[in-house]
């Protein structure tokens, strides 16, 4: 047994002591050990400190809580019912994979009651009320939506369209087009239910719309209106009985350096790639968004339910705030930086700049490369890590309620105070800045 088997087990033994040991426990210990011995050769490769690839690969297990309380009162169940006749617990999974509930299956082959096909992309359309409604393209259960599987494509659950993909989609029966002048007023663009993606298009004083459905009628276009503020394109008629896919590719001229743009979708899913511009601000109501090389002065970016990921981002100042999924962020330089995540974790990798960083039942782990203000973290009920190059000398100031704070660092570090759970001081010869870090119920580690 290696000795980073060990420190796996180790930490295993302490999570799953808390439960009474089964069968099925130990089942599941082995898997995981396996899972995290993959995980730790992975992030080792990355030019990380053992520590560091340890505790990434931990982080990657979330809560566990759940599964560990059911699998060890599986046998005290099996005990319970050994003389009855046998129940099957209903079976409940909501994913991006597919919905089920008991014997009722809605994924890419289709819905299926047991092992029959109810409907597939063959057959019509069928309507639960307003939460299930089934055509030949897909189901939408509430707000997710599942395309069913083409003969090409059987292994795709869901579609995915490419972050760089503004061609004409081949599932396209209607294409809407409008092209727009440029200003200096605010542009909003609300969406209901669409893929929008924001791009760079080939035009100088034109932002273009083109607007493509998997069905055929004008009212599904955009509307669009101009007062002397702001001109709001907004998404045109949702149709109740079925679901319309639709794909929606904005372009801005590369010369839009001065747009202040808005984005507004309720239940879908935000692309921006290759942007410059003033002002870009999001609000994303159940949805995601995914970003790569976008420049602005301002950002203010509001998910309520939905994960962020976005690389390569520059702004001078940004809020960016989930209140129910997690924050990605790699290569970010923001001098003035607002992030946080009530119920999801908050990840930054290659950072510039400073400022407040927040995860409220997840953990906070940020990488910075260079520090050019002050940082602030918090981590309420979680853990909090910081990486910072040699080169970067700081103050800290760090403390956790009830966990242990360390800092890896043996020379050029200095203590004013230095107790397992406050330690406060400096590193370096010459700190400028200062990371200061609280934790209610967690762990601080500064590598």
């Amino acid at each position: 047994m290696t000795s980073i088997e060990m420190e796996i087990r180790t930490r295993l033994d302490i999570i799953f002591s808390k439960y009474t040991p089964n069968a099925q426990l130990t089942e599941f210990k082995e898997e995981l050990i396996a899972d995290l011995m993959e995980a730790y050769q992975d992030f080792a490769k990355q030019d990380k400190s053992h520590d560091e690839a340890l505790d990434d690969a931990f982080d990657q297990l979330g809560d566990i809580d759940v599964v560990l309380r059911d699998l060890s009162q599986t046998n005290r169940t099996d005990e319970a019912t050994h003389n009855d006749e046998p129940k099957k617990a209903p079976f409940i999974d909501i994913s991006d994979d597919g919905f089920h509930i008991g014997n009722l299956h809605i994924d890419g082959q289709g819905v299926r009651l047991g092992d029959d096909i109810v409907i597939d992309g063959k057959h019509d359309k069928v309507q639960f009320g307003d939460w299930l409604h089934v055509d030949h393209d897909g189901a939408r259960v509430g707000k997710k939506y599942y395309k069913f599987d083409d003969d090409t494509n059987i292994n795709q659950s869901h579609f995915d369209d490419t972050v760089d993909d503004v061609k004409v989609p081949s599932w396209a029966a209607a294409h809407h087009n409008a092209q727009i002048p440029i200003s200096d007023k605010q542009f909003v663009f609300d969406y209901h239910d669409a893929i929008v993606n924001f791009y760079t298009n080939d035009k100088t004083d034109l932002i273009t719309v083109d607007e493509y459905f998997n069905r055929d009628n004008a009212r599904y276009f955009a509307h669009i209106e101009e007062n002397d503020d702001r001109v709001l394109i907004s998404q045109g008629d949702h149709p109740l009985l079925f679901h319309v896919r639709t794909r929606i590719n904005i372009g801005f001229p590369k010369n839009f350096d001065t747009g202040h743009i808005t984005s507004i979708n309720h239940s879908g899913r935000v692309i921006a790639q290759n942007l410059t511009l003033d002002t870009f601000n999001l609000i994303i109501h159940s949805g995601g968004f995914e970003g790569q090389q976008i420049k602005a002065k301002n950002a203010s970016w509001e998910v309520h339910s939905g994960t962020i990921k976005a690389d390569k981002l520059t702004f001078d100042k940004a809020e960016i705030f989930d209140k129910s999924g997690n924050v990605k962020l790699k290569n970010a330089t923001i001098p003035h930086a607002k992030i946080s995540a009530t119920s999801g974790s908050v990840q930054v990798d290659h950072f510039i700049g400073g400022g407040q960083f927040s995860a409220n039942s997840g953990f906070l782990r940020l990488r910075i490369d260079e520090l050019t203000d002050d940082l602030k973290l918090h981590a309420h009920s979680s853990s909090l890590r910081v990486t910072a190059p040699e080169t970067q000398h700081f103050n800290f100031d760090l403390s956790s309620n009830s966990g242990i704070v360390t800092v890896e660092r043996h020379n050029n570090i200095h203590y004013d105070k230095n107790t397992p759970s406050y330690k406060r001081g400096f590193y370096g010869t010459n700190p400028k800045f200062t990371i200061d870090a609280n934790a209610n119920s967690g762990t601080i580690k500064v590598y």
